[in-house]
């Protein structure tokens, strides 16, 4: 039987087709029909079986392909039809970083909320991280301390410390999150560190603070982690950021 005798699929009718059409892909991915790594239907089985035109599924799946939700193959042939690919952090991180300018939130939400998000992640990492995942934080604050470190380095080091011990928490939710938060802020991160006077000493400081907030976790002091974490976030907002407590 083809796709248009399928009843799982709905002939939509409604004005803004496209919308539609995405809205079934959604709720199939949400109801666990369609996972990660699932290959949709073509474009042409999904024009038959959802009843709308051949532009109206494109619309769709560009969205959903902006959303970072799958990997679109439009077309013909054996390679077509789009897969389920979970890439949407990337996409989280644009829309915040765009919410952001338009609802003008001020910098201090965003610390506050960075701080509460870190200090769960590091309070779980000290009771979760696996050796791997440590070793892999202790190379990063390595390359930190390395001479020479350019704004851009320095900065891609230091947003993978912190990702990384989000990773750690064993909450991908939290690392999600902790990876679209940063992405966000990457423009006024680089310009508050190109404002930085004594550059060096700053990477020293910071390179330190990111070895004691490793070294808490490591030894399961969860706690003192979050503290640490707490401490190193605020402080530089407030020296480098402008962001009072």
């Amino acid at each position: 039987m083809g796709l248009s005798g399928d009843p799982e699929w709905r002939t939509v009718r409604r004005f803004r087709t496209h919308e539609q059409v995405l809205t079934q892909i959604q709720e199939k991915i949400l109801e666990g029909r369609l996972r990660i790594g699932d290959r949709l239907p073509s474009e042409r089985e999904l024009v038959e079986a959802l009843g709308v035109s051949r532009n109206s599924v494109r619309e769709a799946l560009r969205v959903l392909e902006s959303m970072g939700i799958v990997d679109a193959h439009v077309g013909s042939g054996r390679d077509a039809g789009s897969r389920v690919a979970g890439r949407s952090t990337d996409a989280l991180g644009n829309l915040l970083r765009l919410h952001m300018a338009l609802a003008q939130f001020q910098l201090g939400d965003l610390v506050d909320v960075r701080i509460e998000l870190e200090r769960l992640a590091v309070n779980r990492a000290a009771a979760e991280a696996g050796a791997g995942e440590l070793k892999g934080l202790h190379a990063l604050t390595a390359a930190m301390a390395e001479p020479g470190l350019d704004h851009e380095r320095f900065h891609e080091l230091d947003s993978e410390f912190h990702i990384g011990l989000a990773r750690a928490s064993h909450n991908a939710l939290a690392a999600d999150l902790m990876q679209a938060l940063r992405d966000a802020v990457k423009t006024e991160m680089m310009a508050a560190f190109a404002q930085v006077e004594d550059w060096e000493a700053t990477v020293a400081g910071l390179t330190a603070e990111h070895r004691a907030i490793l070294a808490a976790v490591e030894e399961g002091r969860g706690e003192e982690a979050a503290e640490l974490v707490t401490r190193h976030i605020r402080t530089f907002y407030e020296t480098v950021g402008g962001v009072s407590g």
